[in-house]
């Protein structure tokens, strides 16, 4: 860690790691306040939690707050007096702990709830100058043992007004007209799960003097049965300019205008899926800094990091990579050692000689191709204190098959306790700007493959000791977006970070690079998709390496935005073949929800609409779900799955153990389901000797059978194997698991037909669209169904 930053103390290193050990930490925007904390010169007021609450909070007033602990506690209290059932065992005034630290001082109070030999441990956070609270998420295991069960389920309408009144509580004297609702376009991911307790989030962005800031934000989930469950809000302390801009938008928008411009790329749709098989399709997006705030005073456009006017004369944008290193060359195609690992690294970056090798762990690749190994390698230096327990000085991911370097990060520490010294002036280098760029080349040149070819130089973060270089990858001439490497070159002549996100192969790539749409027409419908918004955009506040984190500020400034709601909508980009808008990273407001063309009339027409409310079911580009046609054991699989989880497919769930079943491999379209469902302990473990059989049509037999297994009445069933189990199933007899078949009937999931159980007909689409709506229904009326899960 960099010598400028905090250094941890003996008694503070022992606080930090029973905070580590026992506390989760609350979700939150850049600048938010995170839920636990502790570090050198806390105040730790921590006490053992078989006290009293209120020897652990004080009346004291420490310096540099407004507030004691005490009053920062009530504040939580008021906003959530479902806490006054947990036990406070902590009371720290600090920085919140979050890096880079935030502008202001914060109480972070610590809550316990113990059950038995269970105990779980969270925090919230108050603002220890205005008093406001800042953070508070509720575990969701924590909410679900204080709450009685009961069927309430609110619309999002009517949980936006319980929002509302957590809002104005919070921040009192909050006008009507002080804050906007961000909207949909907000949250990537807020579709209604079919199982689980619903959640409805809430975002909302505040004013300042009448105008949007993005620095000031705040969101707030609600669970379906009214109940609060987390509060976030995002503050900055730094001076606000005046809100009146000196000129008009009018005129920033011919600035905007005439800056703007847009390029090829090739974009994926699914970026945040299985990159496995993730396709790549032609779009335009805008180019570097045509979509950055243009400064309401002076009209100059800004960097969105550094809130300076954007350098137009920067000589590194879009420069072709040039140096004079060998080019990277893969290793032979045997997996490589551990020593071979090492010796790839230390050819290109520097290993000190009294740093030893501490770790190395061959692990699944999350470069690149998914299908390859990984080194994970850590060096250390021996002579430093017990503080090393937090974190590794030098670590390095290198590619086992190709020996292709992944990342590199050398953690400078420096300070009293940390057995290093910092350099004297003698000993600092200083690098001229073209010595670093030059450095940042070779060293992509010799990391990365084909990047003379393929790479161009993006955009250089001058810092106060380094340069970090971005490089963008183009293939065919072609931006790939979201390919990317980043070299930090230390201005004594290191290299202190490196990184490389490489996720498109050619074969993922269209063949065809002609676009439908021209240039000149993608230019025009950017321009007429976007207005300009005045509002205060925040700069800073966060780190690049080791460096000092860039200071935190606000701009007056003119925004570039496709809604009025949403401030957040960069991600929106145009199709170069169909002129369409969508997101790239997905999620519920990326497309319309097709309207289904095959159901209407249908006798489970209800249970499909359902189901496609909830994404169980996703009609094709015509709209069909065919709810007629036999489902086979992974189509089950994947229905249950997105049940849980409507969002799955957003996600690689990633595993070192590449095949999970005989036939269940990573490149399975049920892979995700699969782990879904073994994460929820409805399917047992992995076997790679033992086939699921997935592709095999379902039987009503082993539906119920499956059935089971999500109820967990395996062992119940096997209680009801008489045939006398079944009364009034004509065909009992042809029923082998007549256990699961009982009970299936009993809780009416699968219901006879016209007095048989039919144990060997075929189940359709639209059966288990019903089947899946009555197991929904069954949520809180059984002892084992969803129970202990985790509902948020």
């Amino acid at each position: 860690m960099n010598g400028r930053l905090k250094t941890f103390t003996a008694k503070a290193a022992a606080t930090a790691m029973a905070t580590l050990l026992f506390t989760t930490h609350a979700p939150g925007f850049m600048g938010s306040a995170s839920a636990a904390q502790a570090g050198a010169g806390s105040v730790n007021e921590a006490v053992s939690g078989e006290n009293e609450q209120l020897d652990v909070t004080s009346n004291d007033v420490p310096e540099g707050a407004k507030i004691s602990s005490r009053q920062a506690a009530d504040h939580i209290f008021k906003l959530f007096p479902i806490l006054k059932k947990a036990t406070i065992t902590s009371a720290n005034f600090d920085s919140p702990n979050s890096y880079p630290a935030p502008d202001y001082k914060a109480w972070d109070i610590g809550f316990q709830v113990v059950q038995g030999n269970h105990s779980m441990g969270f925090s919230a956070s108050v603002h220890a100058g205005t008093g406001e609270v800042l953070s508070v998420h509720l575990p969701s295991e924590f909410v679900e043992n204080q709450l009685s069960a009961d069927d309430v389920k609110l619309t999002r309408e009517e949980a936006e007004k319980i929002a509302l009144e957590l809002l104005h509580k919070a921040i009192p004297g909050l006008q009507e007209d002080q804050y906007v609702p961000l909207g949909d376009q907000f949250s990537l991911v807020e579709q209604p799960a079919l199982f689980g307790r619903n959640q409805y989030q809430f975002p909302y962005h505040l004013k300042h003097d009448g105008v949007v800031s993005d620095a000031e934000t705040v969101y707030i989930s609600v669970d379906e049965r009214g109940q609060a469950t987390s509060y976030s809000r995002s503050t900055i302390s730094a001076k606000y300019p005046s809100s009146k801009p000196k000129v008009s938008e009018e005129k920033a928008r011919q600035v905007f205008e005439d800056a703007f411009d847009v390029e090829l790329a090739y974009i994926s749709k699914e970026y945040l899926s299985s990159r496995q098989r993730q396709q790549y399709v032609l779009g335009y997006i805008p180019k570097e800094d045509s979509m950055g705030p243009i400064n309401a005073n002076t009209l100059e456009q800004m960097d969105v990091l550094t809130g300076k006017a954007v350098d137009k004369s920067n000589q590194h944008l879009n420069k072709k990579v040039t140096g004079n290193v060998p080019a990277f060359t893969a290793a032979n195609g045997q997996r490589l050692n551990v020593q071979q690992a090492v010796e790839r690294v230390a050819t290109s970056f520097d290993i000190p000689k009294d740093y030893k090798l501490e770790h190395s762990q061959l692990t699944k690749s999350y470069y690149g191709n998914m299908n390859n190994q990984v080194w994970n390698l850590s060096w250390s230096n021996r002579n430093a204190n017990m503080s090393y327990m937090f974190m590794r000085d030098i670590s390095a991911q290198v590619d086992a098959v190709t020996g292709q370097v992944y990342s590199y990060n050398m953690m400078h520490r420096v300070g009293p306790e940390m057995g290093e010294k910092e350099p004297s002036q003698k000993e600092k280098k200083t690098l001229t700007s073209q010595q670093a760029e030059s450095l940042a080349m070779n060293t992509i040149i010799a990391t990365v493959p084909h990047a003379k070819e393929e790479y161009q130089l993006a955009r250089m973060i001058e810092l106060d000791d380094a340069r970090t270089f971005v490089f963008q990858r183009y293939v065919n001439g072609i931006r790939v977006q979201g390919d990317t490497a980043q070299v930090q070159v230390m201005n004594n002549g290191t290299i202190n970070e490196f990184y490389t996100q490489l996720a498109a192969t050619s074969e993922q790539l269209p063949a065809e690079i002609t676009p439908v749409i021209s240039y000149e027409e993608a230019k025009e419908l950017y321009l007429k998709k976007y207005t300009l918004m005045l509002n205060y955009t925040r700069y800073g506040g966060f780190g690049l390496g080791s460096s000092e984190p860039l200071p935190v500020g606000v701009n007056l400034a003119y925004v570039p935005v496709s809604d009025i709601k949403s401030l957040y909508n960069m991600d929106e980009l145009l199709d170069a073949n169909t002129g369409q808008w969508f997101f790239m990273y997905g999620g519920a407001h990326a497309e319309a929800q097709v309207e289904p063309t095959d159901i209407a009339g249908h006798i489970a027409e209800s249970a499909l609409r359902n189901m496609i409310k909830h994404s169980v079911l996703v009609p094709d580009e015509q709209g069909r779900v065919f709810p007629d046609q036999v489902i086979t054991r992974g189509d089950w699989f994947n229905y249950v799955a997105r049940a849980l989880n409507p969002n799955m497919d957003m996600y690689y769930n990633s595993d070192n153990n590449e095949k999970l079943f005989a036939d269940v491999t990573i490149d399975s379209p049920y892979y995700k389901a699969v782990k879904v469902l073994m994460d929820q302990r409805w399917l047992g473990g992995a076997d790679p000797e033992k086939q699921l059989k997935l592709e095999e049509e379902m039987t009503r037999e082993e539906l119920a059978v499956l059935l089971m297994q999500i109820l967990r009445y395996e062992k119940l069933a096997g209680f009801y194997m008489q045939p006398s189990d079944l009364p009034n199933i004509a065909d009992a007899s042809a029923i082998h698991n007549k256990g699961a078949v009982s009970l299936s009937l009993r809780l009416g999931l699968l219901p006879s037909i016209e007095g048989r159980f039919m144990p060997a007909r075929k189940v359709t689409v639209a059966e288990v669209s019903q089947v899946l709506e009555r197991l929904a229904k069954l949520q809180g009326k059984t002892d084992t169904f969803l129970s202990g899960s985790r509902l948020y």
